[in-house]
């Protein structure tokens, strides 16, 4: 019994149409759903969806973390339930999803979903060169990676409900200056460094970025490339992170969203060794993401 990954996500986007364009002929997914108003994409390799997207602004509806087997819904319903947050059950509610639990992540209410695929979506691995479309000589993300939401003023409450009834371990926090709460944190429920990462913001914000998994720098500049080709220019990167070490380079899409391209995701294998802690009043400390920490600003860990 165990949870595994983001499975997928559902997003807002400003123009039904024109995201699924995007997402199709110039990120290169694949369209294999529509249904009540939402339009459902994947990456073509694990059998499921990795976003939906629906018309209605921006930012995050809902995101999913994959479970090994019902007994895990129960559990997580049980643990979720017990800390006074209401659990809603739903069967066949998306295309390859058997069932879910969904609760409303505090403070933003991110509908959070701890999901059980169908059998026939399941596979023993995953084979990238199995994509049934091919819409691009293949060249789209291996994946879906993480989700980065925005989760109000303080991060701290977010961490913590995921940290005691989720059973998500911290890689790395950083605190406001004179630790006056958390600033950011990503956390992860397997091995890589971060499934679900946060940032605090403002209390409209939901959402800081949807990351898609790519193989390494190269292919991240070809990805580049045709997202530029495609009318969407990069943000920011490519670069590698100094908290995760990953590679990155962001966009914003003609929905409103941001997304990364992240690639090298480390892996936190030592759970019991605990998050690093970063203080945000150390001088440069979020001068470049792509810089790594010098070891003095490490203040505990």
């Amino acid at each position: 019994m165990a949870l595994q990954k983001l499975s997928h996500a559902h997003l807002r986007v400003k123009n039904l149409e024109e995201s699924v364009r995007f997402h199709t002929t110039v990120l290169g997914l694949e369209e294999i759903a529509r249904q009540d108003g939402t339009v459902y994409l994947t990456c073509g390799t694990d059998g499921t969806f990795d976003v939906a997207v629906t018309e209605g602004g921006t930012g995050v509806i809902s995101f999913a973390i994959a479970a090994d087997d019902e007994d895990d819904l129960n559990h997580y319903s049980k643990r979720v339930s017990d800390a006074g947050v209401q659990v809603r059950e739903m069967t066949d509610c998306d295309p390859g999803v058997e069932k879910i639990i969904e609760f409303d992540l505090p403070p933003q209410n991110q509908k959070m979903q701890i999901a059980l695929l169908r059998s026939e979506a399941r596979k023993h691995y995953y084979n990238p060169a199995a994509r049934k479309a091919n819409h691009l000589s293949g060249l789209a993300p291996l994946d879906l990676d993480h989700i980065t939401l925005r989760v109000g003023p303080d991060a701290t409450q977010t961490i913590e409900f995921l940290r005691k009834h989720v059973d998500f371990y911290a890689s790395d926090i950083v605190e406001f200056p004179g630790g006056a709460g958390r600033l950011a944190a990503w956390m992860h429920v397997g091995d890589y460094h971060h499934d679900v990462a946060m940032f605090a913001g403002a209390p409209h914000e939901t959402l800081d970025h949807l990351a898609w998994t790519i193989p390494n720098m190269e292919y991240m500049k070809l990805m580049l490339d045709q997202v530029a080709r495609g009318g969407v220019m990069t943000e920011a990167g490519p670069g590698r992170h100094g908290v995760g070490s990953n590679l990155y380079s962001y966009f914003f899409t003609p929905d409103g969203n941001r997304y990364e391209l992240s690639g090298e995701m480390p892996r936190c294998v030592d759970h019991k060794a605990g998050p690093f802690i970063w203080s945000a009043d150390k001088p440069g400390i979020f001068s470049s993401w792509g810089a790594p920490f010098p070891e003095s600003f490490k203040v505990g860990s």
